[in-house]
């Protein structure tokens, strides 16, 4: 459920409750009953507001929302933060972030393609061996020779 416009459909409510209170069926205007009507009206659109899915999301109709940033579709927040890219970062941001915290905080904080460019940068992979070498012991150089 959405609370966004309930505040709002309890005012409406208030003012329809306050034209039933005043409205006299025999003496009552068009003009009058054209105010219910668009009250009525939109009494009802935000009903199906307050019932409906809440968020506004087009790509995730009915997704739950994150109430820490500002109650938008949980997926696209996700998206968001695993999108990161080094334009996020610069390189020597990213190393510094794994020197002093290890590369898995590095990856939640900038993502994992930024983390494997700034380490290929910094001419380390993300292997387990040093940089041209191989587990048979044998040299890359040797490897191709």
């Amino acid at each position: 459920m959405n609370r966004t416009p309930l505040s709002e459909l309890v005012r409406v409510l208030h003012t329809l409750g306050d034209y039933g209170n005043r409205l006299d069926p025999a003496a009552a205007t068009p003009e009058q009953l054209l105010i219910v009507t668009r009250a009525i009206d939109e009494a009802r659109r935000l009903l199906a507001a307050a019932q409906g899915p809440a968020n506004q999301c087009p790509r995730h109709p009915g997704a739950p929302t994150d109430p820490t940033d500002g109650d938008r579709c949980i997926f696209c927040r996700t998206r968001r933060y695993g999108a990161a890219t080094v334009t996020d970062a610069t390189t020597t941001d990213v190393l510094a972030t794994v020197a002093d915290h290890g590369e898995e905080a590095a990856a939640r904080r900038y993502g994992p393609r930024a983390l494997t460019l700034a380490l290929a940068a910094a001419g380390r992979g993300t292997h387990h061996y040093p940089p041209n070498q191989r587990p048979n012991g044998r040299t890359s150089e040797e490897s191709n020779a």
